[in-house]
């Protein structure tokens, strides 16, 4: 049983509070924002109208009995406190008119709009904060099935890799005075200090920088399972879908023994695949083909000549101007089938032989 108790908050009170960091809106168990502008603008046209909208949840938090503060998070209402803050700081307009723009009366019934808050007496570090927070997202705008993973499993060093190769972990997050929960307080700091030795810049840049992933895609982990499942089939050969990767995510949660060579592989594979200067728009930058590219170069890693890297794109590039057709229907349909990962590797991994012999 959780206590909690039932009050309101001024809307000005909540963004000060946010902007004081007193209240944590983008905690460690929170998803990406995944609203769009429509979305922002829509809800703050109900705050205009002065019509109410659902509560949000607030973990109290533990008092600092020194400094007499006490740092809360929100549970639930991540998306609206961002809006909130987004309008008042102009960034969108409602209606063609920005914060700026409304009447001193308007800008004052809008401060003073009373929100509706769920205040659960509980520490920000509880585990049953990420139940809560899974709960009342399995309706309405819900959780993917990554967002939920990477909830439940945030202190998983299976997930903290791939959040790593992900660039989805804030590594300075254990070393500042005070605590701000936007990374998981439970995280082992020696995991810390294992992250920070490794060289994962070359992956990251792919999988982030390339728009290989768009915003949208970034916003709601979609890249973190493919990356998740990129190690999984490095370690263990493939599967249908998701399903080892979910095994490996408990049977890896205290200690991922084989990480840094997994880290090693992926990195060498994606300084090969950034070398290769693809177009921007290359068939290999779909998200099955990349996959499967970086899969087969990290299983084939003995097997590369870099003095042959020509040949190879060269090989990439002729296959694209003449792509097979079970090849085309295995990289466009049922595309994380343990069959079509099979026969796009098949063909990869035979251009990387004749490539580099």
């Amino acid at each position: 049983m959780v206590d909690y108790r039932v009050r309101s908050v001024s809307l000005l009170n909540l963004v000060n509070d946010i902007r004081n960091e007193l209240l944590i809106p983008d905690a460690y168990f929170q998803r990406n924002l995944v609203w769009r502008e429509i979305h922002n603008k829509d809800f703050i046209k109900t705050i205009l109208l002065g019509f109410p909208f659902p509560q949000i949840f607030i973990s109290k938090g533990k008092v600092d009995v020194i400094n007499m503060t006490t740092v809360s998070c929100i549970v639930d209402g991540q998306q609206r406190s961002n809006a909130i803050i987004k309008f008042i700081e102009n960034e969108f307009d409602v209606d063609g008119r920005y914060f700026d723009n409304l009447s001193p009366d308007e800008k004052s019934a809008f401060l003073k709009y009373e929100i509706a808050v769920i205040e659960l007496d509980i520490e920000n570090d509880d585990p049953k904060v990420q139940q809560i927070f899974q709960r009342i997202n399995r309706t309405s705008n819900a959780l993917t099935v990554i967002e939920k993973l990477a909830s439940e499993y945030s202190v998983s060093e299976y997930m903290l890799v791939a959040k790593l190769l992900s660039d989805q972990i804030d590594l300075n997050g254990n070393e500042q005075d005070y605590e701000d929960f936007r990374e998981d307080p439970n995280i082992p700091k020696s995991f810390y200090t294992w992250a920070r030795a490794q060289k994962v810049s070359k992956f990251v840049s792919l999988i982030v920088d390339k728009n290989i992933y768009n915003p949208r895609d970034i916003a709601r982990k979609v890249h973190l399972m493919h990356v998740l499942n990129m190690m999984t089939s490095v370690l263990a050969g493939f599967f249908n879908r998701n399903e080892l990767s979910m095994r490996f995510l408990e049977d890896y949660t205290v200690d991922f023994v084989e990480k840094e060579l997994v880290v090693s592989k992926l990195e060498r594979s994606a300084d090969i695949i950034l070398k290769l200067k693809l177009k921007v728009k290359s068939y290999w930058h779909n998200k099955a083909n990349i996959f499967s590219l970086i899969v087969a170069l990290a299983n084939n890693l003995d097997d590369i000549d870099m003095s042959k890297l020509e040949d190879f794109k060269n090989a990439l590039a002729e296959f694209e101007a003449d792509i097979p057709a079970d090849f085309r229907l295995a990289a466009t349909e049922a595309v994380n089938n343990k069959k079509e990962r099979e026969l796009r590797d098949d063909k990869i991994v035979a251009m990387i032989q004749e490539s580099f012999v």
